[in-house]
């Protein structure tokens, strides 16, 4: 990993991220009783009102990515990423999610625990409007040339990704002939494995011509990068010991009302309503040597300089020591930064038409911004969700309906098929002969008591 370079690896992590989007949300699932120990992620008082007495889930995977700055071209068969043209701001946000062996068990019909093992990854940028021309920019003096009327250059990206165990606990607070009331609780524990940031503050330009050659020298500007101090490790084991510990907390109510006082279950219930207050706390880095703050560059140097420098660099120190080379003012940054949690008030509904059919309603405000440039902060893309979803023990069909806190509009899909569920985010990814890598998947194999002969108007705990 001595090659580990904050650049690299945020347009790595972008890259992964819309490649995998075939595969935070678990969006279709949101409400159901029947997701077990992965409704956590959502709300910890949710497994008080599961179906199941145990769950299991052996693997879960999720991805979902937001941009306006690409889209996948389709040429001869075969798809690829593009940048769009023109004079525009862009932004690519995404995360991910992988876990393994998470379990829920009902200790009684009125408490249940569970444990979660997660990664997790979110990376966001974000630029103001520069003109970018594909079929013209190859180099810092094309991209230059078209952005001669730009004012300044400007933008950010953050990225942090951890190891976490949740260890949940919910229980029934009170109960009445028509209604039932559980509160839960999640506490995590995290490895912050990788974490870093860049920052680019209002770099200007001046044209240079002599005959036909055009040259640019830049006349002001700062910014800064830096990268944990584990992305320099040799070995996983170096890195694992180089990633400091954190805890997060999240907690959550849900209240059920029942039409029919006699029948009172996870499942038959009137309306279910929820409210979460998810991923409090924070993520703690070492930066690496090679992190730098950088200001005021050398006037004498010039796009080609810049060019040259940054590409004959063979490692992150090479960066940081060209760097130094640029500008008249650098300093290593050695004091720890903090990347905060994705922390958001989740707000959920669910009404049960008739059935098998129920239709939830998901809101999810986050604290934070990404645009700050002194604060490092990272959030989810949910905002309002709208899901109509039919469901049984072993089958489900569910349709969700999401805008983003991006202004996009997604139409998605999923399918349970025994212990196997699986969705989409925005069918536009499959659909549209062009579509923006946007959107993203999930997927989720767990396994529970698929009793045909089990009495949903009970709590399975007996």
């Amino acid at each position: 990993m001595r090659n580990a370079f904050l650049p690299v690896t945020l347009t790595a992590a972008i890259l992964l991220t819309h490649m995998i989007s075939g595969a935070q949300g678990y969006q279709a699932l949101h409400g159901s009783s029947f997701t077990g120990s992965t409704s956590v992620f959502n709300n910890p008082a949710s497994i008080a009102h599961a179906v199941h007495r145990w769950e299991l889930t052996l693997l879960s995977v999720q991805a979902k990515s937001s941009t306006n700055a690409s889209y996948l071209q389709n040429e001869n068969g075969q798809r690829y990423l593009s940048m769009y043209d023109g004079y525009r701001s862009r932004f690519v946000h995404a995360n991910m999610d992988a876990s393994l062996l998470n379990f829920m068990y009902k200790i009684d019909e009125k408490q249940a625990v569970a444990v979660n093992f997660r990664i997790r990854n979110y990376v966001h940028s974000k630029t103001l409007p520069f003109n970018y021309v594909d079929s013209t920019v190859h180099s810092i003096n094309d991209f230059l040339i078209a952005n001669r009327t730009t004012a300044f250059l400007e933008g950010f990206a953050t990225t942090a990704g951890w190891v976490e165990a949740d260890f949940s606990y919910a229980r029934v607070l009170s109960r009445t002939s028509r209604s039932q009331l559980s509160g839960g609780i999640t506490l995590q524990v995290m490895k912050n494995i990788s974490g870093g940031f860049a920052r680019l503050n209002k770099f200007s330009f001046l044209e240079q011509k002599s005959g036909s050659d055009t040259a640019y020298t830049f006349t002001n500007g700062s910014g800064s990068f830096a990268y944990s101090e584990s992305l320099d490790a040799e070995t996983p084991k170096e890195a694992w010991k180089q990633s400091p510990l954190s805890l997060g907390l999240s907690m959550g109510i849900e209240y059920l009302i029942y039409d029919d006082e006699d029948e009172k279950g996870p499942l038959n219930y009137s309306w279910k309503i929820g409210a979460g207050l998810m991923d409090l706390g924070s993520h703690s880095f070492t930066p690496s040597p090679n992190s730098r703050h950088f200001s005021d560059p050398k006037q004498s140097i010039t796009d080609a300089d810049v060019d040259n420098k940054i590409s004959g660099a063979a490692d992150a120190e090479g960066v940081a020591d060209s760097v130094a080379t640029l500008f008249n003012n650098t300093s290593v940054i050695t004091e720890r930064f903090s990347i905060s949690q994705p922390t958001r008030l989740v707000l959920n509904i669910d009404k049960r038409i008739a059935g098998n059919f129920y239709v939830n309603g998901d809101l999810s405000m986050n604290f934070y911004s990404t645009s700050s440039y002194t604060k490092f902060r990272i959030r989810e893309l949910n905002m309002l969700t709208i899901t109509p979803r039919w469901e049984t023990m072993v089958l489900g069909a569910y349709l969700p309906v999401q805008y983003n806190t991006q202004g996009q509009l997604w139409v998605g899909a999923a399918l349970k098929l025994g212990p196997l569920t699986f969705g989409i985010h925005d069918l536009g990814l499959l659909l549209k002969k062009t579509p923006k890598p946007n959107g993203g998947g999930y997927l989720l194999l767990s396994i529970h008591p698929f009793s045909k002969a089990k009495e949903i108007t009970r709590f399975d705990c007996r």
